[in-house]
């Protein structure tokens, strides 16, 4: 073989070797291209949760201003059935045996209708309906100018249910109630946090004035007006007091439409409160109260707490005022929270 073609075979040698390598750095530069990357991938960022309302920094969870350490959650959710005595057995299960506050549940009362039933729509899902009756219904069996038909947490509840002093709890639920229901100068309570100690001594409040109602009234110059009222409570000689009215605005702005509520309550003498209410249809925040160095203890002794109460409770002191049809209020997902700030 001549020494010319030594060369050229030398020469289409080198060639090849270099054309394998060009060929493998375009492979390598098309992969990383793609996100392809040899290297390992750099943790993930922690991601906050979203807030209650699922609506990003829209609606910003109040909870989320000061960092709130679940430390217990029960939640009591509807299944949908058509059996009440399936409802009231899995809300006991839930809240206590004795935790039913309905009018056929008490001798003398309305005891030929179930006053708790279950229902499903398109939104919320399963939920619960409490029902009210103007003429049939009483107050735990007692005819007087009231009705009752509440659920709640009590002594026989378990601690977690309670808020014992300098305890911080959460409560969220859904709630639904007609632009139809009829309402009066007094009150309508549909939600109320109610203290509860052993004794009569008024030092501290008494416990027969709730705490905090969410509550519902028509005035003769303002119309039909959604409230969240706070009390200290009795003064020490047994008088009531005046509640305050941390919020009223249009009833309307909820009728006819599923809200989330989201409560949050610190239970000491200089606590503090928080409820804010979103319409889930627009996520428009209707109710949206926030308040430090609040009274939110009634307690005389280390037994006693504040419990949460949801339903019908209202006055029938104006009874040519409300209608004779059945009213329906809604709620769903009742969820209870304890954590620590």
């Amino acid at each position: 073989m001549s020494s010319n073609n030594k060369n050229e075979n030398i020469l289409h040698e080198t060639l090849k070797v270099l054309l394998y390598f060009f060929l493998i750095a375009l492979v390598i530069t098309a992969i990383s291209a793609c996100g392809g990357s040899t290297t390992s991938p750099a943790p993930p960022e922690a991601v906050p949760l979203p807030d209650s309302q699922g609506d990003g920094d829209k609606n910003e969870d109040p909870a989320e201003q000061e960092a709130f350490t679940v430390t217990s959650e029960v939640t009591l959710i509807a299944t949908g059935t058509d059996s009440a005595s399936e409802t009231y057995a899995s809300i006991e299960r839930v809240l206590g045996e004795g935790s039913i506050e309905a009018p056929d549940l008490f001798a003398g009362d309305h005891t030929d209708t179930a006053h708790i039933l279950e229902e499903t729509d398109s939104i919320v899902g399963p939920h619960f309906v409490f029902l009210a009756h103007r003429d049939e219904d009483f107050n735990k069996g007692v005819q007087s100018d009231r009705q009752r038909n509440e659920i709640k947490t009590y002594d026989k509840s378990d601690n977690n249910l309670l808020g014992f002093e300098g305890e911080t709890m959460q409560f969220e639920w859904y709630f639904h109630i007609s632009s139809e229901m009829s309402l009066t100068r007094k009150f309508s309570h549909f939600f109320q946090l109610k203290a509860r100690n052993d004794t009569d001594d008024n030092t501290n409040g008494n416990d027969d004035q709730p705490v905090i109602t969410l509550s519902a009234v028509e005035k003769d110059s303002s119309g039909k007006e959604l409230q969240v009222r706070h009390s200290v409570g009795f003064n020490t000689n047994g008088s009531s007091t005046s509640d305050v009215y941390l919020i009223r605005t249009n009833f309307n702005d909820i009728a006819d439409e599923w809200v989330k509520v989201f409560v949050q309550a610190t239970f000491a003498e200089e606590g503090s409160f928080v409820m804010q209410i979103t319409r889930l249809r627009d996520s428009a925040i209707i109710v949206d109260v926030n308040e430090t160095n609040i009274d939110m203890w009634r307690g005389v002794s280390s037994d006693d707490f504040v419990r949460p109460k949801w339903g019908i409770y209202r006055s029938t002191a104006e009874i040519d005022k409300l209608r004779q049809q059945e009213e329906r209020v809604k709620f769903a997902d009742f969820v209870i929270r304890k954590g620590t700030l």
